[in-house]
């Protein structure tokens, strides 16, 4: 594998079955389509990442099936949490947490998984690698560049397009939470549900400059809550424990808006 191009077309291939895997497994109990991943498209960059460490460096164990089965593990497991840790760093919000799973790391990794790592290193090693290497030898020597080329560019675009849209949600997810906190306090209640529920006889106990504010807040809240795009409404969706560092609350309600929505149309 001295052909970056062809590296790189296997840590696409990777990343596919990856996000495959990852979808089929989140749909099935969900009973609906989940798209899994960072990504707008059909790749899961940690899986590909992963999975080309483990052929490179791991490839020399192929005679030790339990060894290899062992560092796989280990090497995946690190991976995952290096990639959790570095997204909770750029973006401020952890994507997935295991917290729940009786032996876990940080939320960032857990033994469960760490044992399927092992065994899908010991398949990439046996299998998975000659069979991606075989189709990939099928591919005529002048279309490799244009082809690795040209799904290099359409990653970089996804990637940028991907990130520019987990900041935005970002931002609305704060701004709300903002707005949320101020309806808190200027009617000085620990629930906005609550004051929801009761807001006309809040409304009666406050000024005019507060009542017109809170009025304010409300439109602004409900503008906030609906006005999500779909692709932050996919990573929303795609990832049910992500939680945010400061916004928690805020993700909540939209989280629960999008459920909402979605048994309204279910049972249209």
């Amino acid at each position: 594998m001295n052909d970056i191009r062809i590296l790189f077309l296997l840590f696409l291939l990777y990343s596919f079955l990856g996000w495959a895997a990852e979808s089929i497994y989140c749909s099935v109990p969900a009973g609906k389509p989940i798209n899994r991943g960072f990504l707008t498209g059909p790749f899961c960059p940690i899986y590909g990442s992963g999975a080309i460490l483990t052929v490179l460096i791991l490839s020399p164990l192929k005679d030790r099936v339990f060894l290899l089965f062992l560092s796989g593990a280990l090497l995946a497991s690190l991976v995952e949490y290096g990639t959790g840790f570095l997204l909770e760093a750029l973006f401020h919000a952890k994507y997935w947490d295991y917290s729940d799973q009786r032996f876990q790391l940080q939320g960032r990794v857990c033994l469960k998984n760490s044992l399927m790592f092992g065994i899908m290193s010991v398949a990439a090693v046996y299998y998975l690698q000659p069979l991606l290497l075989g189709w990939l030898g099928l591919i005529p020597a002048e279309v490799l560049p244009f082809l690795s080329g040209g799904l290099a560019l359409y990653l970089l675009a996804d990637t940028v397009l991907s990130v520019m849209e987990i900041t935005t949600l970002n931002g609305k997810l704060a701004e709300l939470q903002q707005v949320l906190d101020e309806i808190k306090e200027k009617a000085h209640t620990a629930s906005v549900e609550k004051l929801e529920v009761l807001q006309d006889s809040i409304a009666a106990r406050l000024d005019e400059n507060t009542k017109a504010r809170l009025s304010a807040l409300y439109e602004r809240k409900e503008k906030l809550e609906s006005d999500f795009h779909l692709f932050q409404r996919r990573i929303i969706r795609a990832f049910p424990t992500m939680r945010t560092v400061k916004n928690n609350e805020s993700l909540q309600r939209i989280r629960d808006r999008l459920q909402s929505y979605g048994r309204f149309i279910r049972r249209g």
